[in-house]
């Protein structure tokens, strides 16, 4: 099979001053894919891991349990700015010295760890009553910002140096660094602004993970990039089944309770190609959720 007709995982890493959509867009154009999709948006200044998928494979996110991500990410406390980071001008609102401050960053980082409520920068993807909030921002158009819940994880200030400061954390899909920063500067009382953000982990993928495909503005297309093994991206069941079932499961029909193991969705795999996946519907059968084929 041709590349361009292929459905794989790829793990790719996207340079600052890009969008998402940019690193999609190459990537699609580069080996005529019919489709790329992305997990997870990162901010056109932040460099970092996406997890990319061509074709029929785009589908399956949604079945990527571990979407858990890590940043490391600087701040500039003391200023703000319209869109939370560098990216637009800065204003400043204080001189301050971090070195005063240690004991209450030690706290307001301790609040903001684990389950809590994060509102979402006004610049981004996010979207209310059909439209994105950057839409509503750019139309100087009032809109209440929605209230979510996230969950962050090993949040730990890494260095510091005058106002400037260096940190890691580990959150849940939805979560916004910049409103993170946001949160942290107003628990010690001032403002602070994004400066830099490098996404290091997706789940149990890093950036040492040997098929990190780098450079990406440097990609021949006479060389063929390297797919992750979507095996290592799914805690769900896998059965395999050969060519004489392929034709029901095309035709989205039901299967045999007795072809899977367990009572829970199941990815069904063909020559290591993932073709569906399947749910119970009853003590005898199984119902297609996702066909691919």
């Amino acid at each position: 099979m041709k590349l361009e007709n292929q459905s794989d995982f790829y793990l790719l890493y996207k340079p600052d001053s890009w969008t998402s959509q940019d690193l999609c867009t190459f990537f699609k154009k580069k080996y005529n894919f019919k489709k790329v999709g992305h997990s997870g948006t990162l901010d056109p200044s932040a460099e970092g891991l996406m997890l990319i998928a061509t074709n029929k494979y785009t589908k399956l996110f949604d079945y990527i349990d571990n979407t858990h991500k890590t940043y490391e990410f600087e701040a500039l406390f003391g200023f703000e700015s319209e869109t939370n980071d560098t990216d637009s001008e800065l204003v400043e609102i204080e001189s301050i010295n971090l070195e005063s401050k240690l004991e209450e960053l030690d706290k307001g980082i301790s609040g903001l760890t684990g389950n809590i409520k994060q509102v979402p920068p006004i610049y981004s993807a996010i979207k209310v009553k059909g439209k994105r909030l950057y839409k509503y921002a750019r139309q100087e158009k009032e809109v209440e910002l929605p209230i979510r819940d996230v969950e962050v994880n090993n949040f730990k200030l890494i260095s510091y140096e005058g106002n400037k400061a260096k940190f890691i954390a580990t959150v849940s899909k939805g979560t916004y660094i910049r409103s993170l920063i946001v949160d942290l500067a107003k628990s010690i009382g001032t403002k602070a602004v994004v400066s830099s953000i490098n996404r290091i982990e997706i789940g149990t993928l890093n950036k040492n993970n040997a098929n990190v495909i780098k450079n990406i503005e440097q990609l021949e297309r006479s060389i063929t990039p390297e797919p992750l093994d979507w095996r290592i991206l799914f805690d769900i069941p896998t059965i395999s089944v050969e060519d004489s079932v392929l034709k029901d499961i095309k035709n989205g029909n039901f299967l045999k309770s007795s072809l899977f193991g367990t009572d829970v969705p199941h990815i069904i795999e063909n020559k290591n190609s993932i073709v569906a996946i399947y749910e119970p519907y009853n003590e005898n059968k199984f119902k297609p959720q996702k066909v691919l084929i």
